[in-house]
């Protein structure tokens, strides 16, 4: 008699614990396997979070096309069952897969998409962290003042601002002070 297949779940803690040591490809694995799992079982939420995953650990194991391709749909998945927040966190994968496999006009339009819907939702922690990545995407997309103005917006989000948050927000405020903005 055979062993019956783990469950999901247990194929997503073990996939996740991979992923804490480091071990990408085999997280990977994983969660491409609970992915199925849930799928298998028609539990579509539980798919998409696994396909989310996946999308992470593909990044980290530098298979970008991979990545984007594991993430494609989940925001919609998560939209449809009503949750905010997973939809928020999707949109977000999704734009750090398009930024790694160089569609950043694409990305950024993510990256704007999670922003607004992290906005909603007063999570303003991700909100400095979008912000961020935004203003990193802006000057690769040879804009700096857009840069400029989305770093300074996210400093602005953080709830708790260390000696360097202070000061760099001292520092990028200069421009404006100087402009008599």
């Amino acid at each position: 008699m055979t062993d019956p297949a783990p469950a999901p779940a247990t194929l997503a803690e073990t996939a996740l614990r991979d992923f804490r040591q480091g071990r990408f490809a085999a997280a990977a694995q994983g969660f491409e396997a609970a992915r199925a799992g849930f799928e298998l079982a028609g539990d579509v939420g539980g798919a998409a979070e696994a396909a989310n995953s996946l999308c992470v650990a593909l990044l980290q194991a530098r298979r970008p096309a991979d990545a984007l391709q594991a993430v494609q749909g989940t925001p919609e998945v998560f939209d449809s069952v009503g949750d905010r927040k997973r939809a928020a966190q999707a949109l977000g994968n999704l734009a750090s897969a398009l930024e790694a496999t160089g569609d950043l006009a694409a990305a950024e339009h993510a990256y704007q998409q999670a922003l607004q819907r992290f906005t909603d939702l007063h999570d303003h922690d991700t909100m400095a962290t979008l912000l961020a990545s935004i203003s990193q995407l802006q000057l690769k997309r040879g804009r700096p003042l857009d840069a400029l103005t989305s770093m300074q917006a996210g400093l602005e989000q953080k709830p708790r601002r260390g000696l360097r948050d202070r000061w760099l927000r001292r520092l990028l405020g200069l421009p404006s002070r100087l402009l008599g903005r």
